[in-house]
């Protein structure tokens, strides 16, 4: 089991908390009134139940499969668990897509050797955009090599009733798993979407589970100690975590749980998390920092991969119990609709190529910080390639502004961040500012009427909707052309902010 060390600067055990977390498990309502009633999105507390029913399903699932690579399609909290889980066993037959890069797809597809692949389309709605273009999308390569017969190179996990369902039936998918209605998305690390990659490498993580209440009450207590410290007087809440990078997409999936749970009603905890490159398997939750950039670690966990879906769980329970002290329903996202419709609008509209122009050039960056001086966070969404070398670039970037200019910022690739901090950037604290960087390379892409035109246009109608929804709430929202080519596609910037300092 993870270790979890609270600074003794903390008192260690507040009984209050402690009544939260049994009000919770025993499902009593804490929050704010809700049209949505909290019944119909806390199955996941059922940890023991719903882990090992899921466990047994899915390994009936795979037992016969022949298959040497596994492809999950999804978006948010569907897919997420499956990325930690992947990421920290070094697993290599599985492979995640929740991006309509076409930059990125085009390089997928041109990779895969789709005779050997297992499809698994994950929507707990059945309609998610992105998910459902890239499902036809790889239908339509399947299809090319074995004669239309496509069905059982693909699996759908998704809610009773869905269009997804309906569709995987029809077409004679391998498996339709249905997930439990009353769960949603970013709580759904103990259900199919959680445990289906769970038993694809059950043999290094095979077992049954069993949490008891007081391994419960103690590990959330300590979490909700060091929230409540790390947030304690700001009147803009922010969490200042740091995770190992080994750990990197642990720390994708606090930022989905935390952004979308908490950040509505123009309040919520802002999630600003950097990595760790000289330490292994640690999450700490440190105090913001001082004017003088002074922090102090407040809680240390020592992860272990065998019990990361317990840790997992604890946090679920606590930051729906931190939603309570922000006074904000924590089981909807009611901001992300807005970008979805814009997008939905903007396509439909139906320019056959989207163009995006920037508005400012990468040599403006100085302006841009002037006018934003007083704000209290960036968010930089990048509509970039998710290669590692980019990604290294974007850490540097990141680390740059935060060290020279004292900024705090939060970055997200997308269209991914649409369902993470993309409902806390439109419905959360409103003195912040957002920056998009987009790669002018995606204009000059060439396609073969091969699907990979109708990913473009998605992609960049997702950028234009969320841009148009920002600016809707009347936050300062930029965006800039870079080009991806170049060895280090921020230089201009980072120049720019070497000379401030």
């Amino acid at each position: 089991m993870s270790i979890y060390e609270l600074n003794s600067i903390v008192k260690k055990i507040d009984e209050k908390n402690l009544s939260d977390i049994s009000d919770v498990l025993n499902k009593k309502d804490i929050w704010i009134k809700h049209p949505l009633r909290h019944t119909e999105r806390i199955g996941w507390l059922d940890f023991n139940k719903v882990t090992n029913s899921s466990q047994d399903e899915c390994s009936k699932t795979i037992k016969n499969l022949d298959s040497k690579k596994f492809i999950f399609i999804g978006m948010g909290g569907s897919i997420q668990t499956g990325k930690v889980l992947s990421q920290i066993s070094n697993e290599n037959n599985m492979l995640f897509i929740d991006s309509t890069n076409p930059m990125e797809i085009k390089s997928i597809s041109e990779k895969l050797n789709l005779k050997e692949c297992i499809f698994v389309i994950m929507s707990k709605s059945g309609t998610t955009l992105e998910t459902l273009k890239l499902m036809h999308f790889f239908i339509n390569k399947v299809k090319a090599i074995k004669n239309n017969n496509f069905g059982q190179s693909f699996i759908a996990i998704t809610d009773k009733g869905t269009d997804l369902e309906k569709f995987a039936l029809k077409n004679n998918f391998f498996k339709v798993l249905i997930s439990p209605k009353n769960i949603g998305g970013r709580f759904s690390s103990s259900t199919f979407y959680g445990m289906l990659p769970y038993c694809l490498i059950k043999k290094k993580l095979n077992k049954k589970f069993y949490l008891k209440s007081n391994e419960i009450n103690e590990k959330c207590s300590l979490i909700l100690n060091a929230l409540y410290a790390s947030i304690n007087g700001l009147d803009f809440k922010k969490i200042n975590i740091k995770i190992s990078s080994d750990y990197s997409e642990m720390g994708i999936w606090l930022e989905q749980l935390i952004s979308e749970s908490s950040g509505k009603d123009n309040k919520g905890a802002s999630p600003v998390i950097s990595y760790i490159e000289n330490e292994k398997s640690r999450l700490k939750i440190f105090t913001s920092p001082d004017n003088k950039g002074h922090e102090q670690e407040i809680l240390r966990i020592n992860l272990t991969k065998d019990t990361i879906l317990e840790d997992m769980y604890f946090w679920q329970i606590s930051i729906v119990i931190l939603c309570k002290k922000l006074n904000v329903y924590p089981f909807d996202e009611p901001d992300v609709k807005s970008s979805k419709l814009n997008t939905l609008r903007i396509l439909k509209e139906g320019e056959k190529n989207i163009k995006i122009g920037s508005q400012f050039s990468s040599s403006q960056f100085s302006k841009l910080l002037d006018l934003n001086k007083e704000k209290d966070l960036l968010y930089i969404n990048l509509y970039i390639q998710e290669k590692k070398e980019l990604k290294n670039n974007v850490e540097n970037l990141k680390l740059l502004i935060q060290k020279t200019l004292n900024i705090d910022l939060i970055t997200g690739f997308g269209p991914r961040y649409l369902h993470s901090v993309g409902q806390l950037q439109k419905g959360g604290p409103k003195n912040i500012w957002v920056l998009f960087l987009y790669d002018e390379n995606i204009e000059k892409i060439r396609t073969n009427n091969d699907g990979i035109s109708e990913l473009k246009d998605i992609y960049c109608s997702q950028l234009l909707g969320d841009l148009m929804a920002l600016k809707s709430k009347n936050i300062n929202t930029y965006l800039i052309n870079i080009n991806s080519k170049k060895s280090n596609p921020f230089d201009n910037i980072m120049e720019e902010i070497k000379e401030l300092s």
